[in-house]
C-alpha cells in the first residue's frame, strides 16, 4: 500500500500548504501519475489549474515521471512539479505535515495501521487539516480553504474530507482501526 502526499497551495498569499492523501495499492510511479489524474478530476480542469500550480515532492522513485505528473490527459502543462531532497533541513518543513507522524509512525506499516482505502486516508487528512494552527490565529487549514477558495473547499467536502471538531480531533495509530 501506498499514500501519495500531496501539498496543495490554496492560500496562495502564505507559506501554508493542505495536505491531501491519495491512497494506492502500489508505490510506483504509474500509480503516482494515476494519483495527479485523479486530483484533477476531482477537482475539475479549471479549478485544478487555478489551485494546484506546484505540486511537492521528495525525490523517490515513484515521482520519477515529471512529465506524466505535470501534464493533464491531453498533454498540456497543468502544474509544477517540485521534486525536493528530503535530507536538505530547509526542506524539513514540509517533510511531513503535523500529525502524520503521530498516526503513521514511521517504524508501523500502513496496512498494520489500518491504512487500507481512500475512505481512511480521507480521515486522516480530515483529522490532520482541522487542527488549529496558530499562525492562523486559531483557524484550521480547511476553515481557511473554506474561506479562502471556497470551490476548492467544496469539491474535497464531496471527495470525503471534513471539518473535525477540535475536540474530536485524533492524532493516533488507533485513529484507522
Amino acid at each position: 500500500y501506498s499514500l501519495d502526499l500531496l501539498w496543495l497551495h490554496p492560500l496562495h498569499s502564505s507559506n501554508i500548504f493542505f495536505s491531501l492523501f491519495l491512497y494506492h495499492e502500489e508505490k510506483t510511479a504509474k500509480a503516482m501519475v494515476e494519483g495527479i489524474d485523479l486530483l484533477e478530476s476531482i477537482l475539475g480542469k479549471d479549478l485544478f489549474k487555478k489551485e494546484v500550480e506546484v505540486i511537492k515532492t521528495d525525490r523517490s522513485t515513484e515521482f520519477s515521471d515529471v512529465e506524466g505528473l505535470e501534464k493533464d490527459n491531453d498533454g498540456i502543462n497543468s502544474c509544477l512539479l517540485l521534486r525536493c531532497y528530503a535530507i536538505m533541513s530547509e526542506r524539513k518543513s514540509w517533510e511531513q505535515p503535523q500529525g502524520i507522524g503521530y498516526i503513521c509512525p514511521k517504524e508501523a506499516g500502513l496496512k498494520e495501521l489500518g491504512l487500507d482505502s481512500q475512505q481512511k486516508a480521507n480521515l486522516m487528512v480530515s483529522h490532520i487539516n482541522s487542527q488549529p494552527k496558530e499562525k492562523l490565529k486559531g483557524k484550521s487549514l480547511l476553515e481557511m480553504m473554506e474561506f479562502l477558495s471556497p470551490d476548492l473547499y467544496k469539491k474535497f467536502i464531496e471527495f470525503g474530507i471534513k471539518k473535525i471538531e477540535n475536540d474530536e480531533i485524533i492524532l493516533k495509530p488507533y485513529l484507522l482501526k
